[in-house]
């Protein structure tokens, strides 16, 4: 209302008097203040407070603008904007040192998220004022804001102290900022740094450091990792930059080294490069040996994929087990019997069970005990996996009874034998008489032969 009657002065002495802080005996905590009416507890607003440093800045003077800020910083009531706002005030005055001095305290007071901009605002500052002349202040300046950045809010903070670096400072120093920003960004937007150290290294190295920086990117490991789509274009790029200089083999050997990252189904374009380098730079056996690879790689995924499905249907399966289980009666033993009656194995693929009884046989011969019959003690225990041992006396046993049931067979296929005339040999059987007795002859003794000599 003052202001609209253009009453200023009584409009600052108003913003005076309910920002007063009021004078009491000790410090109250937060706890009680809040309990205090709100008339007490006017000071506290940051409304009012900015609203009479806008007041103090229009209608007043400089050191009493500085005055209503410098309170609301000490009473805690300020916002990043009411820093940004004081030492902006500051600048357009030429105090360039108290506005750092404002930022100091800016930083000071607030924390991450919050004190993104106030940093933002604090270097860019500095560094439109001083430049290279102090170069070490900067940098501690820059390593301070980065020291606990999130990953979020680091890139514009990174590419600033890289820039600098090049303006000011030195080239190497540029390339370290670089290297240190990949893994300090979020993985969405390491490519994009990779890409920018690759251009700036080219201006400044030349391809040996390129070189060094593609093969860090596409090899590194966790937590700095790139992700798979962006080690794919690392790896196209790359193959291509070989291959403008000549170094056919090399660029092969890119393509081979990203291609367990490249499936075949989804990731085309990849193997559309290499198919088009092939076909310009290879012959019909650099060509067969990528369609190998090719179909090497799709059997992989393919493998990967199928694995993947399984465990998902196992795990929808055992979903709806449950399921069904919490619908059945309450009673923990009749539940625990009927999921072991409902589980035929593991649910692992590819494990093979090194004996499993059959639950049908089971529940067959269940229902045969519960009729009253007796069911064979073979069909209870039956198991096709399972190995028996100790056997040996029940197969002695079927082996003698084996024995007895061929020799009744062969004596009842014996046939009548009959002597052949010895006219039918002819001179043939005197020469089989003589070679026995030759034969008998050998076989006896030297005594033997001189008795028998002289019987005949």
């Amino acid at each position: 209302m003052e202001l609209r009657h253009s009453n200023f002065k009584s409009a600052l002495d108003l913003m005076r008097r309910a920002t007063s802080v009021p004078q009491r005996p000790r410090k109250l905590s937060q706890q009680e203040e809040r309990q205090l009416p709100v008339q007490e507890r006017l000071y506290r607003s940051s409304k009012l407070w900015a609203f009479y440093a806008d007041l103090e800045e229009s209608l007043g003077t400089l050191q009493t603008a500085c005055g209503v800020y410098d309170t609301m910083l000490d009473l805690r009531v300020a916002t990043p904007q009411i820093i940004l706002n004081y030492a902006l005030m500051l600048q357009e005055a030429k105090h360039w040192e108290a506005a750092f001095q404002v930022y100091e305290r800016g930083t000071a007071l607030f924390k991450y998220p919050h004190v993104a901009d106030i940093w933002a605002a604090y270097l860019k500052s500095f560094v439109a004022r001083y430049g290279g002349s102090k170069l070490e202040r900067a940098r501690d300046l820059f390593e301070t804001a980065l020291k606990d950045c999130p990953l979020e809010q680091a890139k514009p903070l990174y590419l600033e102290y890289a820039a600098l670096e090049e303006q000011h400072g030195l080239a190497r120093h540029a390339m370290e900022v670089y290297e240190r920003a990949i893994p300090a960004v979020p993985k969405d937007l390491r490519l994009s740094v990779v890409e920018l150290y690759v251009s700036r290294a080219t201006d400044f190295f030349g391809i040996a450091k390129v070189r060094e920086i593609y093969e860090s990117a596409i090899e590194s490991e966790p937590p700095g990792e790139l992700p798979e789509a962006d080690i794919r274009v690392l790896c196209v790029r790359y193959a291509q930059l070989e291959r403008k200089l000549g170094e056919i083999d090399r660029a092969r050997a890119i393509f081979v080294h990203g291609s367990h990252l490249a499936d075949p189904r989804r990731d085309r374009s990849y193997w559309e490069a290499w198919n088009d380098f092939e076909v310009k730079h290879g012959n019909e056996d650099t060509f067969r040996e990528m369609l190998r690879i090719k179909r090497s790689v799709a059997a992989s995924y393919a493998q990967m994929h199928i694995h993947s499905s399984a465990q998902v249907a196992d795990v929808a399966a055992g979903t709806a087990a449950v399921g069904a289980d919490q619908q059945q009666p309450t009673d923990t033993m009749a539940a625990l019997e009927a999921q072991a009656l409902a589980d035929k194995g593991t649910r692992l693929p590819g494990f093979v069970s090194a004996g499993v009884i059959q639950q049908d046989q089971g529940q067959a011969a269940a229902a045969a005990a519960g009729q009253g019959q007796q069911p064979a003690a073979a069909a209870v225990a039956a198991n096709p996996e399972e190995i028996e041992l100790g056997d040996d006396d029940d197969e002695a046993d079927q082996a003698a009874a084996d024995g007895t049931a061929n020799a009744a067979d062969d004596d009842a296929s014996i046939v009548q034998e009959k002597a052949v005339p010895a006219a039918v040999f002819g001179s043939l059987a005197q020469q089989a008489a003589g070679q026995e007795e030759q034969q008998v002859e050998e076989l006896l003794g030297a005594l033997e032969r001189f008795k028998k000599r002289r019987v005949e």
